[in-house]
């Protein structure tokens, strides 16, 4: 949407038995400013980037990880 802005995020962390690395699944954004408009957002964060969606106002926790620091 062309503008960044601190958040939180909530997310399920797990490791993937196989390769070892880390996998974050239902990412959700909490602490976002109420005033973004509606639509599909990438969150950055400590090990990866997430892409995440807004509708009718509310983060839905069904955010796809792009990437991890693996």
């Amino acid at each position: 949407m062309g503008r960044e802005s601190p958040c939180e995020m909530l997310a399920l962390r797990q490791e993937d038995s196989q390769t070892r690395r880390t996998i974050y699944s239902r990412c959700s954004v909490i602490g976002a400013p109420n005033d973004l408009p509606d639509g599909e957002y990438t969150v950055t964060f400590r090990d990866g980037t997430a892409l995440v969606r807004r509708e009718g106002g509310l983060w839905l926790p069904d955010g796809v990880q792009l990437s991890d620091a693996a």
